[in-house]
């Protein structure tokens, strides 16, 4: 595996409640994409002293539809965990109309922090604590990207491993996928499909206003650090209007996501969407004010068992 230098290329981060600093991060050459989990102070705070085997997870591989598991612990293959992933890749290819893909989502669990931390700082030393990491680069022999998905057993695995490998899925067949809609996809379906794609923290945040909108200003955006935590919410909320609003606005992300799969370069989505809502801005704002919040009772933490 490539060794990390000091190259940026794209780094796409998922932010959760902080945000990141640009000096902070070096990828790794050839590197196209790396997503990683929220920041939490304590994971900032341990990071720096790994103590236990930096080695991966491998005495147990699970296919399970397009995903491969690597894990040291028992782990059954019908186990809820394996089960909603599947329902995950259906739901997104289904609801973005995609066609299903066959590249191999490698998905590395370790059992515990710990042993996630120290790999994690071992293997890419300059990359900040998060609790969960994507990476696409190229594959060794050529052909495909391995796309590589690295987490651990804990209370976030639920929400973790929907957002990691919904990034994981999008580019299995997609050419590109811009830094706002790639978040705000990820965003989207981070949480059960019984949520209707309901951010709750987001949505609660974004109703304190004053929203000021503006989608040409996050297609702009190509580095992370220019996403911070009001990019994050704005983009899903883009996502959530497109999704959900009208039959015409999500016509319009099903055409631009089939546009991405001929060519990186498409051109901006906002053009098209102005055709549908003509005061865009008015009516996201409208829109985030009447979504419904789901029902506090729907976990957001992972409640599959091994």
């Amino acid at each position: 595996m490539p060794q990390p230098t000091s190259k940026l290329t794209r780094l796409a981060v998922r932010t959760g409640q902080s945000l990141l600093v640009a000096g902070l991060f070096s990828v790794f050459a050839g590197c196209k994409l790396i997503s990683t989990r929220p920041p939490t102070p304590e994971l900032e705070q341990v990071v720096a002293t790994p103590t236990v085997s930096s080695t991966l997870p491998g005495k147990n591989a699970i296919r399970v539809s397009q995903y491969v598991f690597y894990c040291d612990f028992d782990l059954k293959q019908d186990s809820p965990l394996f089960v909603e992933l599947g329902e995950l890749r259906e739901q997104v290819y289904r609801e973005l109309q995609l066609p299903p893909a066959n590249n191999v989502i490698q998905v590395f669990l370790f059992e515990d922090f710990e042993r996630y931390r120290d790999f994690m700082k071992a293997r890419y030393p300059e990359l900040p604590g998060r609790r969960a990491f994507f990476i696409a680069q190229p594959h060794r022999a050529g052909g495909a990207e391995e796309l590589l998905v690295y987490t651990y057993w804990g209370p976030h695995l639920q929400q973790d491993r929907r957002h990691e490998l919904t990034h994981a899925l999008l580019h299995s067949v997609l050419k590109e996928v811009p830094l706002w809609l790639d978040e705000g996809l990820a965003e989207y379906f981070e949480l059960p499909p019984n949520q209707r794609g309901v951010n709750r923290m987001h949505l609660e945040e974004l109703r304190k206003g004053p929203m000021q909108p503006d989608l040409s200003r996050l297609e702009r955006l190509t580095d992370v650090a220019e996403m911070k935590q009001p990019e994050y919410r704005e983009s899903w909320a883009w996502v959530h209007l497109m999704l959900r609003s009208n039959p015409s606005a999500r016509k319009v992300l099903i055409q631009y996501l089939h546009a991405l799969r001929q060519t990186p370069g498409p051109g901006p989505l906002s053009p098209k969407l102005n055709e549908v809502y003509p005061e865009m801005n008015l009516t996201l704002t409208s829109h985030v004010q009447h979504i419904p919040i789901p029902s506090a009772s729907v976990a957001t933490s992972s409640a599959a068992g091994r």
